[in-house]
This record gives structure tokens, C-alpha cells and sequence, in this order.
């Protein structure tokens, strides 16, 4: 494919997206809904980046949400750059996450082979810290007690704080829950996606030498 120059970028693009892609400097936030072209700004941008400012393809991140869409961004981006293997990381939040985690994640008590919970595994181990705490599954149904705990992960609330922050016979119950998940998890060597996202921001929080490292190596995170 011919280099995304200027005015192959003006036939490609709409007004709003070129000047997406074409931004200078600094962070920027596009605000797009579904089907406007968010990954077609995203792969351009990582062309013109490339072929226009002459960065370094392998100090680029691009995330998105599900392997479907990660997929479809790679794709688009190696026949942009003609390039693969693609230097670029481009994959999902998690993925970026595991990989982070894979190599650096005894720095937060990880092993380097620990297992991921899918689902399954999840409900299984809430089944069993809910017949622990004496809990019916009736009144605390299993899937959506994950589902709490889940949203206390993805605001980076361990079990202490939740408990200690808990202001309601449901919540007081739920820590008790959460604290048994959190411990099967360990023992078991195991984290779920929730564990993914948040062990990998207390890794970049905690690891100021590889938070500085990670800095210099990624001059654009889209």
C-alpha cells in the first residue's frame, strides 16, 4: 500500500479523522461513537507516526478492548506499514497487562507461571467462599457477588479497604466473600482478569525503575 502521505490521508479520512490522525505532540482525546472509525484513526496514526515523523514502530502501544478488534487493527497495520512480523504492540488492555505481568510480576507476588481464571473458575471459587461464610446462593447470587467484587477491582479496592469502607449488611457480607476469593486465588497461584488490569497498575505505581523504563521505551501509547 502506498504511504499515507498527506494527500492519500485527505482521500482516506474525513475532515474530523485526519485531524486525528495527523495531531502533533502531546495527548489527545478523540471522542468517537460506534462504527465513526476509531480503529481506522488509530492504524492510520501509527502509519503516519512511522512514514511522516519517522518514529520507531516498536515505540508504539496501541490497546483496544477485545481480541476481535485487536485483531483487525494488527492486520490493518502490518499492510500499512508493510511490516511483519509488526513491531508495534497491538493487542488488548489485558494482553499488554499479561505480558507485563509475565515478566515483571513477582515484583507484586505473582510466580511466573500463574494461571488465569476464566469464568467458570471464578464462580466456582465465590461458591465456595459463599458456603464458607454459611451464605445462600439465593440471596447472594454467585454471579453477581463476582460481579461486585469485580467492580471493586476495576477501582483498584483490594478486600481490606472494601471491607473497612463496607457500610451495609450486603457489603459486610460480600468483604467476607471477597477476602475468601482473594485467598483462593493466591494459594491456587491463580489471578482473574480483574487481578490482570490491577496488579499490572500496582506494578507501574510501586516499580518507579521500570515505570521510568517503560516511559523511555513507549513514545506513543494510543
Amino acid at each position: 500500500m502506498t504511504k499515507p502521505d498527506r494527500p492519500s490521508l485527505e482521500r482516506e479520512l474525513n475532515a474530523e479523522q485526519l485531524a486525528a490522525v495527523t495531531h502533533g505532540a502531546g495527548p489527545q482525546l478523540v471522542l468517537a461513537g460506534a462504527g465513526s472509525g476509531k480503529t481506522r484513526v488509530i492504524t492510520y496514526r501509527i502509519a503516519w507516526l512511522v512514514h511522516e515523523q519517522g518514529v520507531d514502530p516498536a515505540s508504539i502501544v496501541a490497546v483496544t478492548f477485545t481480541n476481535k478488534a485487536a485483531g483487525e487493527m494488527q492486520e490493518r497495520v502490518e499492510r500499512l506499514l508493510g511490516m511483519q512480523p509488526l513491531p508495534t504492540f497491538v493487542g488488548t488492555f489485558h494482553r499488554f497487562a499479561l505480558r507485563l505481568l509475565r515478566r515483571y510480576g513477582s515484583r507484586v507476588g505473582l510466580q511466573s507461571d500463574f494461571a488465569i481464571f476464566d469464568s467458570a473458575d471464578q464462580v466456582s471459587l465465590i461458591k465456595k467462599a459463599l458456603a464458607a461464610e454459611n451464605l445462600s446462593e439465593t440471596a447472594f447470587a454467585p454471579r453477581a457477588v463476582l460481579g461486585t467484587i469485580s467492580g471493586a477491582k476495576n477501582r483498584l479496592i483490594g478486600p481490606y479497604v472494601y471491607s473497612s469502607s463496607a457500610d451495609n449488611f450486603y457489603e459486610r457480607q460480600v468483604a467476607k466473600v471477597y477476602s475468601r476469593y482473594q485467598n483462593a486465588l493466591q494459594d491456587s497461584s491463580g489471578v482473574d482478569f480483574d487481578d490482570m488490569l490491577r496488579l499490572a497498575v500496582q506494578l507501574l505505581q510501586e516499580d518507579t525503575d521500570l515505570h521510568a523504563r517503560l516511559r523511555q521505551q513507549i513514545d506513543h501509547l494510543l
